[in-house]
């Protein structure tokens, strides 16, 4: 266990483990209570930071495995929520053999599915869900902007930090510095980028970001110090 390396440098959690996750007697309890095997990495993840809070309930939600996680009526094991639960995520049944099985979200209702392929890998969608979460509030140092980004700051990222190729696509773009900080682009129709959100665990480096993205950010997190 505790594999998720780029997770835990972003939440600055490398050298604080204990009790970040639920027991393994949780996990069986859950497994025979839906008469299945979850999936190796998100059986993993829920027990070594399932039960973190900034990283899987600032924002959108990780479901409990007592009496929250389940099937959908189409048959997908359901483990994730929309904040507001708009979207629901989970793993198509037959898929759930698979070690780590790609991700679908319903983008539609239980009674009128519309399920997507949200990432390839189980793997990949908590590392993204982790991102969206701390830009949310789950990180100590997190801001936004939700008015037009110009031009040469969208260059500027994709020219000073890395894409994390995996997470992103043509309507998100994700960047990071080793995972020490993120940056998340939001693109409409026109390829117009119509909002940005940063976030890490070092003051220091906020202080930088801000400096170097000339922006007028909508929220800071040093407005909720004042």
């Amino acid at each position: 266990m505790h594999n998720w390396d780029e997770i835990l440098r972003l939440y600055d959690l490398t050298n604080h483990l204990n009790n970040q996750g639920y027991k393994f007697e949780e996990i069986d309890e859950v497994e025979s209570r839906l008469n299945v095997d979850l999936p190796m990495k998100l059986k993993d993840y829920y027990l070594s930071l399932g039960k973190n809070n900034n990283i899987n309930y600032s924002h959108n939600r990780l479901l409990k495995p007592k009496d929250e996680i389940g099937f959908s009526d189409d048959g997908y094991l359901v483990f994730y929520e929309e904040n507001q639960s708009s979207v629901f995520w989970g793993i198509k049944k037959e898929d759930l053999k698979l070690d780590n099985p790609p991700v679908f979200g319903n983008y539609g209702t239980s009674e009128s599915p519309d399920w997507h392929e949200e990432a390839k890998t189980t793997e990949h969608f908590l590392l993204l869900m982790s991102i969206y979460n701390g830009t949310f509030g789950g990180l100590r140092y997190n801001a936004n902007c939700f008015e037009l980004v110009k031009l040469e700051i969208v260059k500027a990222i994709r020219e000073n930090w890395d894409k994390v190729e995996a997470i992103s696509w043509e309507r998100q773009e994700i960047y990071t510095d080793n995972f020490k900080e993120v940056l998340s682009l939001s693109f409409d129709d026109n390829n117009d980028c119509t909002a940005l959100f940063i976030g890490t665990s070092s003051e220091e480096r906020f202080n930088q970001l801000l400096e170097k993205l000339k922006i007028d950010w909508s929220y800071t997190s040093y407005e909720d110090e004042e």
